[in-house]
This record gives structure tokens, sequence and C-alpha cells, in this order.
């Protein structure tokens, strides 16, 4: 089925409100086998025209994956709190891809502040969106998650992103070939 099957999609919307503090509809979740499979998604509805940009320092394999789509794609210098959003600016920037709630390399947490500045500068322009990729919240020891920046959207400017990868990880080795990804927004 498109999508993915509807009670996965389910369970996981259920998962995403108790564990997450979000409010998506199984219709918003969108399954698939992999990231780069769901990039290639992302990137053909939200276009080819828009400009991408990741976090500098970040994980260089979604601006592989950005660059195979023929998309343009910058970096975005971090400091102490996370991306620069003068940089944002700056650069004409209309998609930025994050992962503020354990930035990989640097294991940065984005402090709130910064998380309403980065809403702010969606909320300026309809077509800006945030990519929040949440690829490591599920792997937790104590506690719920870290709230994601998708439950404070107003505006439907952010596209969460996670995976159940982690979860799998700790009850299985060697990891399954495929893992459960979501994608909540309303963009089609």
């Amino acid at each position: 089925p498109c999508g993915g099957i509807l009670e996965l999609r389910e369970a996981i919307a259920r998962h995403l409100k108790d564990f997450h503090g979000l409010h998506v509809s199984p219709e918003q979740i969108i399954i698939g086998a992999g990231t780069e499979y769901l990039y290639g998604i992302l990137i053909q509805l939200l276009g080819f025209d828009k400009k991408y940009a990741i976090e500098d320092p970040g994980y260089h394999k979604i601006a592989k994956i950005y660059n195979s789509h023929n998309v343009d794609c910058d970096y975005i210098a971090m400091d102490d709190s996370g991306i620069r959003i003068s940089e944002l600016e700056e650069k004409n920037i209309d998609v930025i891809h994050i992962s503020p709630s354990h930035q990989f390399p640097t294991g940065i947490t984005m402090p709130i502040g910064r998380r309403y500045e980065l809403l702010g500068w969606a909320s300026k322009v309809p077509s800006r969106y945030i990519i929040e990729d949440d690829y490591d919240s599920e792997f937790r020891y104590h506690g719920k998650p870290i709230p994601a920046m998708q439950g404070l959207d107003d505006g439907e400017n952010v596209i969460y992103m996670g995976t159940f990868i982690s979860i799998l990880l700790q009850k299985h080795w060697p990891p399954p070939s495929v893992s459960a990804i979501w994608c909540c927004r309303n963009i089609w």
C-alpha cells in the first residue's frame, strides 16, 4: 500500500503522540525502506528548484543524497546552540535539514530559544521547510525523548523524520536489512 500498511501507520501515530507529543494522522505518515529513499520522496514533493542546506559539521551522506538528486545544497555553520539562523537568510535557503535533538557529530541539543528562532525563520516564507531528522531519539536508557520541533510548529513548516532502527538494534544483532522510517507533514 502507498505510504505503508494502515495499521502500522496508526500504531506509529499513537507512538509519536505518546512519546514525542506529536499530533499526526496515519495519512501524514510515509513508511519507507531507508532514509535515502525517503529523502528522494521529500525532494520530489518539495521541489527540485529549492535550495537545500545541512548542518556543518554534519552527516555528509545527506549532502551526497541531495547532490545525487541534482538539487542545490549548501552547508550552514554551527555555534554552541546549533545552526546559525543568519546564514540561512544570507544564503537564501528554502529547506534546512537538521538534527536538533542530538546533532551529529557534535552531540549538541538545540536549545528551545534557537528552535523558536528557526521556526520563526521558516514561518516568514510559506515555501520554507525544516526537515527535523530525529535519527536516534528512540535510543534511550530512561525517560521520554526530547520534544520534537514539529510539535512546536504552528505553521506546518516542519517535516519530522525518524527511525525505529535503534530500537531494533537493542534487541537484534546483526541489524535487520530494512528499517521503518516515518515522515510527518501535510505536503501532498
